[in-house]
């Protein structure tokens, strides 16, 4: 299928509007009942509210004594208040100290998280006090206030408020808190099915027919591993020849499957033969369509909804279809695993050197990999790194990109620039190396 060469490139941001408003008003997400040590990284779909009071009573902060604050008022190392001890042993959290309650001028040995037994309202850590056993008393050396060493009932969470919102990506804190309020199952989203597949009769995945001119496909590993990353379950479905009916088939089987999403790679050039455009238009007429992206690199983007199902058109060489991953496929798999419109982490840099765009496609949207790294007065210092657009040593050397607009042809050396930080794309080590 030729082209027109004269292509009207649309701009990025009027392409990801479409087709995230798409997205928000059809998809239909479902979710699933899970065990809650299954549900890490999860997202929840549900809203979490307390049934019960955490701290459920008065717990202490510390291994010691709990008292009236009225017995020990006056309590110095001159004149100690004597209390008598309880006989009961130490106990940890539990009902047997809720069983009794605390008689005037009487101390409850307890340690720390355990709970205070009625009428009790002070904790007397143990270096502030002296036992004599064989009177069965502890004398107090310090008066304290009321309160002291005292974790009051609910004040971590009160029974009835909200603990956590649907929507909420779990983290080993979340999964412990839900612990704590005694929930072994928890509503969360299903993830979404990512469809990968590859095109070009040049790849292979056996390394032995690179000798015969093979190229190995790497690049589906890389986004298979992006989409797991953003939540997404990645199915790569292996290397189609370039073959229009071939990957059309592809396609409508993906879809079949109950894909959420389909990637493709390669077989997608603007003005050239594209087998993938001729793939998905003998489909049917597509319900959004458009080919040709104001994106540098990743032109050649399409973007279409075939029988329901996006399907995201992304080049061959891996910048851009890193960059085409990055626009387009990073909101969609964040929509359809619950997750309300999202945007990558970023973090405030200066540019180390002097940046300019390149003079073929000075007026679209441009994304510069950098290398993050922290100075020694504690600044952000990003680094530009180069590479064409097949070049994997451009991402194995970066840590981060910034998204340049259509109208910026340049960074300054020393100017403030916005670096994205994207889950399995960047990482910055706690152990950043000082240049």
């Amino acid at each position: 299928m030729k082209l027109n060469s004269n292509i009207s490139y649309i701009p990025v941001k009027k392409a990801s509007n479409i087709l995230e408003h798409f997205i928000v008003h059809n998809r239909r997400l479902s979710y699933e009942a899970i065990h809650i040590r299954d549900s890490y990284k999860r997202v929840l779909a549900e809203n979490i509210i307390s049934t019960l009071d955490i701290p459920a009573v008065d717990s202490s902060h510390m291994d010691g004594y709990a008292v009236k604050a009225g017995d020990i008022i006056h309590a110095s190392k001159q004149r100690p208040a004597i209390l008598n001890l309880r006989k009961d042993q130490i106990r940890p959290k539990g009902k047997a100290s809720l069983r009794y309650a605390l008689q005037k001028q009487e101390a409850y040995r307890i340690v720390t998280g355990g709970y205070l037994p009625k009428g009790a309202d002070t904790v007397v850590p143990v270096e502030e006090t002296q036992s004599v056993d064989k009177k069965n008393e502890v004398r107090v050396m310090t008066a304290l206030p009321k309160g002291y060493f005292v974790y009051p009932k609910g004040r971590d969470l009160k029974k009835g408020h909200g603990v956590m919102k649907s929507g909420r990506i779990l983290r080993p804190q979340d999964i412990a808190l839900l612990n704590s309020l005694y929930i072994s199952k928890v509503k969360v989203f299903k993830r979404p099915n990512v469809a990968i597949i590859s095109t070009g009769s040049e790849l292979t995945n056996n390394p032995k027919d690179v000798k015969s001119g093979k190229v190995l496909d790497t690049h589906s590993n890389i986004i298979s591993k992006l989409v797991e990353e953003m939540g997404g379950l990645p199915y790569r479905m292996g290397i189609i020849p370039d073959d229009a009916t071939k990957i059309r088939n592809k396609i409508e089987n993906a879809i079949s499957q109950s894909m959420d999403l389909i990637l493709t790679l390669g077989g997608s050039s603007v003005g050239e033969y594209d087998l993938v455009d001729a793939a998905i238009n003998s489909m049917g007429t597509p319900k959004i369509f458009f080919h040709g992206i104001k994106l540098d690199r990743g032109r050649v983007t399409g973007v279409a909804i075939s029988k329901g199902k996006p399907v995201i058109i992304m080049p061959g060489p891996i910048q851009g279809a890193i960059n085409a991953f990055i626009i387009f496929a990073y909101p969609i798999i964040k929509l359809l695993s619950g997750q309300k419109k999202g945007k990558p982490l970023t973090v405030d840099a200066i540019m180390s050197q002097g940046w300019h765009a390149r003079k073929k496609y000075p007026n679209f949207t441009k994304i510069v990999y950098v290398n993050l790294r922290i100075k020694e007065n504690r600044e952000n210092e990003a680094e530009y790194i180069t590479g064409e657009t097949e070049t994997l040593t451009t991402f194995t050397k970066s840590n981060g990109y910034v998204i340049v607009d259509e109208r910026t042809t340049h960074i300054k050396a020393g100017e403030k620039v916005k670096v994205n930080l994207l889950p399995g794309l960047s990482y910055v080590s706690d152990q950043v190396e000082i240049p």
